[in-house]
């Protein structure tokens, strides 16, 4: 039996639309933890957090957002920002405090693009 993609009609985006408020309640949660994560310089949940995150977003397609948690998983792993290679824990720190900032701006983006969509 042939399956069809279950996707919602373009009148109806209720579906998609509690995928990304999920995501983004997600977020604010995950944030906050990653926050404390950082001042508690945890590097191993910093990268479970980045992790979790780095999958929602990819999911969603905020590539932006997935290529942060990405760097930041890998950081709170000891190595550096590709996976490669590796980096000290101060350095590790130093940059995910950086990361923050720009998933930050990228969540903010991100926000603004899918209430504009789901307005329109």
């Amino acid at each position: 039996m042939r399956r069809t993609p279950l996707t919602p009609r373009p009148s109806d985006p209720g579906f998609s639309q509690s995928l990304v408020d999920n995501f983004f309640e997600q977020a604010d949660g995950t944030l906050k933890e990653m926050q404390l994560s950082l001042a508690s310089q945890n590097l191993e949940a910093l990268s479970r957090q980045g992790h979790f995150l780095k999958g929602s977003a990819a999911a969603l397609g905020i590539v932006k957002l997935k290529r942060a948690f990405e760097k930041i998983q890998y950081l709170g792993q000891g190595k550096d920002e590709t996976g490669a290679g590796s980096s000290a824990p101060d350095q590790a720190l130093a940059r995910i405090a950086q990361l923050m900032n720009d998933v930050d701006a990228a969540l903010a983006e991100a926000h603004r693009a899918f209430a504009a969509y789901y307005q329109a």
